[in-house]
This record gives structure tokens, C-alpha cells and sequence, in this order.
């Protein structure tokens, strides 16, 4: 299998019919599983006011999407349906310089396009997507199994991701130890950068 475009949207009708207020939809995820994680794609802010770009990254720090491909493939024995994945991404990304054949997915001040494929499939995202696209792929705003297991939302701005699935699952996303995953509590706000 591979990563295709989708034309057919209903796959992910389920998110543009979520009740949380857009920012929290797109920046959090939907708040509808049993446990949630949080992916610290580079640490939490040390201190109120702190920028992104004061924060130091070692020059062999895994790569936003390669940080989230390890959370994938751990939650890949919590889907009865891991060759049957969907993934949104960001219309605002420069791939997308004239995407009007496509339909897109929408939700309050964010527009997305779908693509489908298999966890198997992600550890190729980048090659794939690029090839779809003729320009830079980017990683996924969210991802989810056909039978909505779990659910990965990582919008285009925080320096997270956020996780929700069952407490195995979330379980499964806290003992990795290549990447930084800590418990998330969807009622409280993380700490964010300036």
C-alpha cells in the first residue's frame, strides 16, 4: 500500500462535526477517548514569555514527523485497522500553491487535505507525499485509524502533539523512551511559547 490523495472526504467528516471550539479542536485534538499524551516535539517552555527559538535542539534530535512516526508505530497494536489510516494536512503549507482539484477539509479557520495509507506506510511520508506533491511534504495536523482508536493532532503551531486513545494505548505512547511523551489532561492548558 501507499499514501494516496482522497477525493472522498467522509472519512473525515467525523472531525469537521466535532463540538470543541476550533482552536481547541485543531491545536488539542477531540476530547472523546478515555486517556490522553502529549508528544513534546521539543521541551515544554522553562519559563513564562520564552520563545521557540531560544530553545537549543541537538543536531541528532529526531525530526517532528520521524517523533511522530514512534508514537505511530507504538499505537499501531491499538487499531483493528493499522493498513486503513487517515492523514490531514495543513492547506497553508507551500505544497499547497494551487490545490483546486482537491476537496478540502474544514473547520473553523483551518482547511485541510486528506490523504490515506497505512501506519506501515508512514515511515515513508516524506518520500511519498513529496512524490504526490512534486514539493515538501509536511507533518500530519491529525491522524487516525478507520475505526478512530486513537487520534494524533498536531497543529501547525504548538511544539507539541496530543494523543488521545484508550489507556493501554496511552500507556503504550508513556513508556517510549526515543521520544518525549508525558500525560496530558485535556482540561488543563499545556504551557506554550511566546
Amino acid at each position: 500500500m501507499s499514501i494516496t490523495r482522497c477525493r472522498d472526504l467522509t472519512a473525515a467528516r467525523w472531525i469537521e462535526e466535532r463540538p470543541e471550539e476550533w482552536s481547541r479542536l485543531a491545536g488539542r485534538g477531540p476530547v472523546c477517548f478515555d486517556r490522553y499524551s502529549r508528544l513534546r516535539i521539543i521541551p515544554d517552555p522553562a519559563f513564562p514569555g520564552q520563545r521557540e527559538t531560544d530553545v537549543h535542539v541537538g543536531p541528532d534530535a529526531l525530526h517532528d514527523t520521524d517523533q511522530m512516526g514512534v508514537v505511530l508505530a507504538a499505537l499501531a497494536p491499538y487499531t483493528d485497522t493499522p493498513d486503513d489510516c487517515y492523514f490531514l494536512v495543513w492547506e497553508g503549507w507551500p505544497s499547497f500553491h494551487s490545490e483546486g482539484l482537491f476537496p478540502r477539509v474544514a473547520i473553523p479557520n483551518r482547511g485541510y487535505y486528506l490523504f490515506h495509507g497505512s501506519l506501515a506506510d508512514f515511515p515513508d511520508w516524506n518520500t511519498q507525499v513529496e512524490a504526490l506533491l512534486g514539493d515538501t511534504a509536511y507533518t500530519p495536523s491529525f491522524v487516525w485509524p478507520a475505526d478512530r482508536a486513537w487520534c494524533v493532532t498536531c497543529d501547525v503551531d504548538p511544539h507539541f502533539a496530543t494523543i488521545g486513545g484508550s489507556t493501554e494505548a496511552i500507556a503504550a505512547t508513556l513508556a517510549l523512551t526515543e521520544v518525549d511523551v508525558v500525560v496530558d489532561d485535556p482540561d488543563l492548558e499545556p504551557p506554550y511559547y511566546c
